[in-house]
């Protein structure tokens, strides 16, 4: 056959070849869902690199063909021979490699069909004038018939018909396993590199191209094609050793020269980057079982070990933070059960924390506080979370006081899976407050020095005067006795008793014993009198200087109540009016004595200083006591100003006063609060501008812990 001449490029002819480029993947796409769809792919790779392979060879033969003749389909030579013919030489290359496969001309007559209608379509979409695209359509159409024709005649002319279809069977059986293999090599997800017997690299999957700094399609390399631009990468990694290119894998593939199976973890960088593989180098060998290379997976774990670096990093801050904290922290199972502490807990407790972690928390509770433990645990389990105080026993014996500040732990579905527990040492606060209970009590003792001496010093005033009268007069009564038992000896011995009788009576009109002996009991009893009110008075002083160390106590409420007052009247600067109004037959109540006394004396002092403001020294402070249900309620109305509405929230606070310096620290009320609460009890006022105050308090009967 003559070779068709080199004619100028028909006007269509760039148009067609710039469209048939850039439609390359909308061509594969097309080819391999039919082919998929009918079966063909059964005898091939399912992968998109060796599809886009043949599209892009028949692309190219069509361009070629182009390029030697002028586009004329009646023109286009058709012999036997086609040195010069690009489409005729692409049918008969594509004839012999799927007759080699195991595919039957039917089939493969049929997908040629199918290529021929993508090309057509593609050309028929409109992106060609009407005129060229028409050119273009035939001399592509002009083209697959040419190709039909050329494969035919190469089929049919393979010799050895039933040698070649076993051939076509063992192939398809190949081309099966092989499609398998690339699948599977191409979808791990991490850089695959296949080593002959000198550790060169025979394939990578995309993945460990792309470490190595090539990027491409799955196959490529498998695939690499001339034509096609992957000669480059073929010449740049094929066959090279994989420590050249990859110099961070070179002591692991040293290492499984002797090992054999090598597991290890390598870093690299790039720069400021950092990576690191987990390595896998695997050796391989043939169905003879020699050594045939060797096979290397490199999975990228720079994330996790960041992740975990981070995760350790912080566990180790979240520890340290926990183990340093001033308080004791513990997270408590669903049944009290301690499943964590840090050592400020064992600290506490005076255990290591081998001996806390997995017992129940309640072994190290004093015992009164237990009970309140358990109903915050069952509480706890409702969601609620209120802090509350108890003792801990140390190993030493010694009772810990803590304020236990707990927070429900729930899980994913909201369910309850234990608490988290922390405890802060309030023992020296306690005894702090016990010690300024103390100086308070002690405070308002000396406060009351004054009015203890008057109260003292009044009634003392006249025992002294009635004992000095009964000390003057005591001579004489003794010396009138002395005169009657004259008398009366006179008249055992019959003497005249006239004369003992005028000297008796001239003795007692001259001492005026008639007003002594008159007097004399009166004043005895009023000294009586006196002195048991200066008892009295002392006895009321003691029951108010009870201390907390005389433990909790039965009292009587309204003698506790009566003591008080007496104690507020002495301590007043001003007359102010004390009154009482006090229930009868009220129950006993447990509490510390000392403790009650000093918070009634605060109201009763407040009470009486809000009235002394108002200048109404005929006011009356009023007490009162009644039984409400298990309550013993005690209330202290004043006749003052009121609290003004903007300080009504502040006036419990430590040191909070309205008085001018000197008059008050502001303790009184806040160490009222804190014996209230102490107790269990409650405390609420209400007021009224220009009315007066009343605190209205209340101790349960029923003593707690």
């Amino acid at each position: 056959m003559e070779p068709c001449p080199r004619p100028a490029l028909p006007a269509w002819g760039s148009g067609l070849r710039e469209l048939l480029v850039s439609g390359e993947m909308q061509l594969m796409e097309r080819v391999l869902a039919f082919a998929k769809v009918q079966g063909y792919a059964a005898y091939t790779s399912t992968l998109v690199e060796p599809w886009r392979v043949s599209i892009a060879g028949l692309t190219a033969a069509i361009c070629d063909a182009l390029d030697v003749c002028d586009g004329t389909p009646r023109e286009y030579p058709i012999g036997l021979e086609f040195p010069d013919d690009p489409v005729a030489a692409f049918a008969a290359l594509e004839a012999e490699r799927h007759r080699k496969r195991g595919v039957t001309l039917a089939m493969f007559w049929g997908l040629l069909k199918y290529y021929r209608r993508a090309y057509l379509e593609l050309i028929g979409q409109g992106r060609l004038p009407a005129e060229e695209a028409a050119a273009a359509g035939a001399f592509v159409a002009e083209c697959f018939e040419r190709m039909e024709f050329v494969f035919v005649l190469r089929w049919a002319k393979l010799s050895g018909q039933t040698a070649s279809d076993e051939l076509g069977r063992e192939n398809l059986c190949l081309a099966n396993e092989k499609n398998k293999y690339l699948t599977v090599f191409e979808s791990i997800p991490h850089g695959l590199f296949l080593l002959d017997a000198k550790d060169g690299l025979e394939n990578s999957n995309t993945m460990g191209l792309r470490m190595i700094g090539y990027g491409g399609a799955a196959g490529s390399l498998y695939y690499a094609d001339a034509r096609l631009g992957h000669e480059d990468v073929r010449r740049a990694v094929r066959g090279r050793p994989l420590a050249e290119l990859l110099p961070w894998l070179g002591p692991a593939l040293e290492q499984s020269a002797d090992a054999g199976r090598v597991v290890t973890e390598t870093q690299t960088s790039v720069g400021e980057q950092a990576w690191v593989y987990d390595v896998v180098v695997e050796h391989l060998a043939d169905i003879s079982g020699k050594f045939a290379g060797k096979v290397v997976v490199c999975r990228d774990v720079t994330e996790r070990r960041r992740t975990e670096q981070a995760l350790a990093q912080s566990e180790e801050r979240y520890r340290t933070l926990i183990d340093i904290m001033h308080q004791g922290l513990a997270v408590l199972s669903p049944d009290g059960r301690v499943d964590f502490a840090n050592e400020t807990l064992g600290q506490m407790l005076g255990h290591p924390l081998g001996e806390i972690v997995g017992r129940p928390l309640a072994d190290c509770i004093r015992g009164e506080d237990r009970p309140r433990f358990v109903e915050a645990l069952d509480a706890r389990r409702q969601g609620l979370a209120e802090p509350y105080e108890m003792g801990l026993l140390r190993a030493d014996g010694r009772t810990l006081c803590v304020m236990a500040s707990p927070s429900p732990i729930t899980g994913p579905d909201n369910d309850y899976q234990g608490s988290l527990e922390v405890y802060t040492d309030i023992t020296r606060l306690r005894q702090l407050e016990a010690q300024l209970a103390t100086a308070k009590r002690l405070e308002a003792i000396g406060h009351l020095a004054g009015g203890v001496a008057h109260e003292i010093n009044t009634p003392l005033q006249y025992v002294t005067g009635n004992l000095d009268f009964a000390k003057a007069n005591l001579p004489r009564l003794l010396s009138l006795l002395d005169k009657y038992e004259t008398a009366l000896f006179r008249a055992r011995e019959g003497d005249t008793l006239e004369t003992a009788r005028q000297d008796i009576e001239a003795f007692r009109r001259e001492h005026d014993l008639e007003t002594v002996l008159t007097e004399l009991p009166l004043a005895l009893e009023e000294s009586l009198e006196g002195v048991e009110r200066v008892a009295g008075f002392v006895r009321s002083i003691k029951r108010f200087a009870r201390t907390e160390g005389m433990g909790r106590q039965a009292i009587d409420v309204n003698e506790a109540i009566l003591a008080t007052v007496e104690m507020a009247r002495s301590a007043q600067e001003f007359p102010i009016c004390l009154e009482t109004d006090l229930a009868e037959n009220l129950p006993p109540l447990p509490c510390v004595p000392g403790d009650f006394n000093q918070l009634l004396l605060c109201l009763l002092i407040n009470a009486a200083q809000a009235t002394e403001k108002t200048g109404r020294l005929d006011a009356c402070v009023r007490v009162a006591s009644r039984l409400e249900g298990h309550n013993v309620a005690v209330s202290v109305t004043d006749k003052g100003t009121g609290i003004p509405l903007e300080i009504q929230d502040k006036i419990f606070n430590p040191f909070y006063t309205t008085h001018d310096v000197g008059k008050g620290g502001g303790q009184g009320l806040s160490i009222a609060l804190a014996i209230v609460e102490r107790h269990k009890g409650a405390i609420r006022f209400v007021t009224e501008a220009g009315r007066g105050t009343t605190f209205h308090v209340t101790f349960p009967l029923e003593e707690s812990g």
